[in-house]
């Protein structure tokens, strides 16, 4: 036997080579290999191909969102393609088990051709997990980003679809609640199909939805969603004619640089005319999307069927129709169509202008000689930031979605304070015009007051002769004789009140597990699982946080003035 590192001849029995000291291996001795993970393999995806060998081959990760993770695989007995959206590890416990496995079932007893079907809800090994259709195709928000704005056909074909998709789920108590491009699927063969209800919710389901979650899209919240309200079908009415703007123009029809301004313009900005940067769309498509888009929920359709029947009376001829089906082929696969050329749409009202931070006084009444103008300062928005909201980004199918976690009422003061403020600035206004026009000159004191002199001509009459200043006065008269009585000097007038320097103040970043937890700060009940850049009083502050069954935390915190006291994560201890 040689050596296999130096060619060496080793005598049988060594297992170490004389020349260059190698390990010796016998080549007829049987070959042994260990499995191991490949090198930057998930190890969720090592373990769920452990727990589910024999049913599925997990091939490859498709994406992942608040909740769970989406994987490509095959369902070994019946030879075909499935997504499997799965549950990781650690969140199988309590409230996230209990939501998932209800969103599986809402989601399987979906049975319409415009829904992704759901095969099969199970457990393996402690992984909760769904196989649904694997849908070989393109989402349509990667079909406008690549095609931008689409024809009219396509935009008719896709709403149609949707819509009665939407309908079939809320005739059943189910509103979808994160209608975006992104879970609104193109097959290869032109069909189009709406995924992901894994955020929807039974409406008459009230036990796991009580700790006011808002979840959703931002771009594409309806203004009740954006506030925390109760949502309906409306909700996703109005999430539906974001998209079929945004199919229109090729852009959302609210932006901006951060969450906040986005919210905001849900609450307060009118959408803009899709006629100024795309002429030519049917009047009758207009009608629908702005009524989609109407900020009241009220004034939407009263149900989704609805909806469908005003978009199917939409005129839409067969030649138009098989060309749409025909373009959605395409888009499927990655083939452009034709562009379609649109104009940039006009800049949005700065949102920081509606007046969201009340003002602390009443209003002002300026001088009759106001001094040269200046341009107000521009007030920051404070009332989102003193609610307090704990926010997670998540990516699944190309679109980001939002969790935010937050108390039901505390997100409709939100709404509240800021639509009374925004009408609030316009009385104050108002208030302070008629305040000025009514209010009477105010009497000068009785050391300065001068008669004003007639000046008129009279016939006859000298004009009188001009009254010299008091300095020059002073220095003409004759020195007054000496005074035996003392003089009565007049008492200077009051010092005018300056206002009070507002309060130094802070902010505190707090999450509690449980989510459920209250948060009492000096006593005064803020917020329940969360708070968010909340602003107090600098100083030290004692927090106590509670919960039923768990053992109550309290402790002290030092809010500086102007900074931020972040204190992550605090846990208690529950039976």
């Amino acid at each position: 036997m040689q050596c296999a590192h130096c060619g060496t001849e080793v005598a049988p029995g060594q297992q170490f080579c004389g020349a260059c000291g190698a390990a010796v291996t016998d080549p007829g001795a049987a070959t042994v290999v260990v499995a191991t993970a490949e090198k930057h393999e998930d190890p969720l995806l090592t373990q769920l191909r452990q727990d589910l060998a024999g049913e599925y081959d997990v091939e490859k990760e498709l994406g992942r969102g608040g909740m769970a993770v989406v994987y490509r695989a095959t369902e070994i007995e019946l030879h075909r393609t499935v997504a499997l959206k799965v549950l990781p590890p650690g969140m199988g416990g309590g409230t996230m088990a209990e939501r998932f496995k209800r969103e599986a079932r809402m989601a399987a007893a979906l049975d319409h051709q415009n829904i992704i079907p759901v095969y099969r809800v199970g457990q393996a090994a402690g992984t909760y997990f769904f196989a649904m259709k694997f849908v070989e195709g393109r989402a349509v928000d990667a079909i406008i980003e690549q095609q931008g704005a689409l024809p009219v056909p396509v935009v008719l074909a896709i709403l149609r679809g949707s819509t009665s998709a939407l309908a079939f789920g809320h005739q059943r108590g189910i509103v979808h609640r994160d209608i975006k491009g992104a879970n609104i699927l193109i097959d290869r063969d032109g069909r189009v199909l709406v995924s992901d209800f894994g955020i929807a919710r039974a409406t008459e389901e009230k036990t796991l939805t009580a700790s006011g979650s808002v979840m959703g899209t931002p771009h594409f919240m309806s203004p009740e969603q954006c506030s925390g309200a109760k949502v309906g079908p409306q909700s996703d009415q109005y999430s539906l004619g974001v998209l079929a703007f945004q199919m229109l123009t090729g852009s959302v029809p609210f932006d901006a640089d951060s969450l906040m301004p986005i919210l905001q313009h849900h609450f307060f900005t009118p959408p803009p005319d899709i006629r100024e940067v795309r002429p030519g769309v049917p009047e009758p498509l207009l009608g629908v999307v702005y009524q989609a888009l109407a900020k009241d929920a009220a004034q939407r359709w009263a149900s989704t069927r609805d909806m469908l029947t005003a978009i199917e009376a939409i005129p839409f001829p067969d030649a138009e129709r098989r060309e749409a089906d025909e373009m959605l082929r395409k888009l499927a696969v990655g083939t452009p169509i034709p562009e379609v050329r649109t104009g940039s749409l006009p800049p949005l009202a700065d949102t920081r202008v509606a007046g969201l931070s009340a003002p602390t006084s009443g209003p002002t009444v300026t001088a009759a000689k106001a001094a040269p103008p200046r341009p107000a300062p521009k007030p920051k928005s404070k009332v989102p930031v003193v609610v307090g909201v704990l926010v997670a980004m998540g990516v699944l199918g190309g679109g980001g979605t939002l969790l935010v976690v937050q108390r039901q009422q505390a997100a409709r003061a939100v709404a509240q304070a800021a639509a009374d403020s925004a009408h609030r600035a316009d009385s104050l206004r108002l208030d302070s015009i008629r305040l000025a026009a009514q209010r009477p000159p105010a009497p000068a004191a009785e050391s300065t007051a001068v008669a004003p002199a007639d000046t008129t001509p009279r016939p006859g009459r000298q004009p009188p002769a001009r009254v010299a200043r008091p300095e020059r006065a002073a220095a003409q008269r004759p020195a007054a004789p000496a005074q035996t009585e003392p003089q009565v000097v007049p008492a200077p007038p009051a010092p005018t009140p300056q206002p009070a320097a507002p309060a130094a103040t802070g902010f505190i970043r707090l999450r509690t597990v449980p989510s459920d937890a209250t948060i009492f700060v000096d006593g005064r009940q803020l917020g329940s699982g969360s708070l968010y850049d909340f602003t107090l009083p600098a100083g030290t502050r004692r927090i106590r946080i509670t919960s039923p069954g768990c053992e109550t935390m309290e402790f002290l915190v030092t809010i500086e003035a102007g900074g931020t006291a972040n204190l992550r994560t605090r846990t208690l201890t529950c039976q």
